[in-house]
């Protein structure tokens, strides 16, 4: 006995149309469960706090630190952080670098110096590579 499995079609209305394909396509594009589009905002904060600890504890884990335009900068500025608080040779031209950044404010190089050398201003990186 032979059975014949019609599909049968109905006619649906444009609006009936429109709906059924903006469903198929939701459902295409919807994320997968546990996917990071999916967490709320609540859990992408916390992911992302839990990306930063990871970071930063792979930073102080790492052996020396990495050689990034930053870190240089951020060395560069240690090292005339330490001129500066010491008064080595060359604080007088890191104290000239600063009034001609700052001219417009007289008074920040010499709070910067006064900072540095009551212990507010602190190098980053030389306390990691001792």
């Amino acid at each position: 006995m032979e059975t014949a499995i019609r599909h049968v079609q109905t006619q649906l209305s444009p609006d009936e149309a429109l709906e059924k394909l903006y469903g198929l396509l939701t459902a295409k594009n919807a994320p997968k469960p546990g996917s990071f589009s999916s967490l709320n905002p609540d859990q992408k904060r916390e992911y992302f706090r839990l990306a930063r600890r990871r970071s930063r504890a792979k930073v102080r884990a790492a052996p020396s630190v990495a050689a990034t335009a930053a870190n240089i900068n951020q060395a560069l500025s240690d090292a005339a952080l330490m001129i500066l608080v010491t008064d080595a040779p060359g604080a007088d031209q890191v104290r000239k670098v600063l009034q001609t950044i700052f001219e417009q404010r007289p008074g920040v190089p010499i709070s910067v110096e006064n900072r540095a050398k009551q212990g507010k201003l602190k190098p980053k990186l030389i306390a990691r590579s001792e």
